[in-house]
């Protein structure tokens, strides 16, 4: 047996966590000591050892949360997806770069320009979503709340 990082959540902690991950950003709320969990997991787990638990989460944050900034993000890939559904960008090029291994498919998203065209269709229908995680860092360090 494969000795993996198995890390579940039931439904209602999935909910919780988004929850939090969500009104963090958009009323200043605190960061509940199971949301720090789920974010040192996430940034900690290799990319194999992200499971459905993970990308649950995610997937209910990205549905209900409309990105304040748009910033141009990267992504390196051997590939587009078939669905052309984009996920896991980075703000930085030179990670995209080394993710890469200099080798593949570099994609650049102006999210700016994406979502313009995307605000006048229906809600939870984005196909490209971000969440600035590194927002939540830095306000966790701003208020001395630093348990990442």
């Amino acid at each position: 047996m494969k000795n993996t990082f198995q890390y579940r959540l039931t439904k209602s902690e999935k909910t919780d966590i988004a929850k939090n991950l969500i009104e963090i950003l958009q009323k200043d709320a605190e960061i509940k000591q199971q949301t720090s969990t789920f974010i040192s997991n996430w940034i900690l787990t290799t990319s194999d050892e992200k499971r459905k638990a993970f990308l649950d989460v995610w997937e209910i944050v990205l549905k209900n949360y409309s990105p304040t900034e748009r910033p141009i993000l990267f992504r390196s890939c051997q590939r587009v997806p078939q669905k052309n559904k984009i996920a896991s960008f980075t703000g930085r090029l030179e990670c995209a770069k080394r993710f890469s291994g200099g080798k593949g498919t570099l994609i650049i998203c102006d999210t700016n320009e994406t979502m313009r065209f995307e605000e006048f269709s229906k809600t939870n229908t984005y196909t490209k979503s971000f969440y600035p995680l590194f927002r939540v860092l830095i306000r966790a360090k701003l208020w001395r709340f630093w348990i990442f």
